[in-house]
């Protein structure tokens, strides 16, 4: 099965920059962070738990932060259109 998603950061020759790193590692602890939310503050964020669940596993080659606005966006986007 094949992922989907593009990762928002560009490996280099050696890997993914330690800054890359460590940027990524801060946006999925703010991300975690959205999980002592109650259901009706997400929704006000405009972001459902499984979307916050899902975006806090991500590795941290991706930025989750990113990755669960993407998903937010895109799911929105989807019933707009449906």
């Amino acid at each position: 099965m094949t992922d989907c998603t593009i990762p928002q950061v560009r490996p280099s020759a050696t890997g993914f920059s330690l800054a890359t790193l460590l940027r990524n590692w801060r946006a999925r602890s703010k991300v975690r962070a959205l999980h002592d939310l109650d259901d009706r503050m997400l929704a006000d964020i405009g972001v459902r738990r499984d979307e916050v669940i899902w975006a806090s596993y991500l590795p941290l080659t991706a930025n989750a932060a990113l990755e669960l606005e993407d998903a937010a966006f895109r799911r929105r986007r989807k019933r707009r259109f449906s």
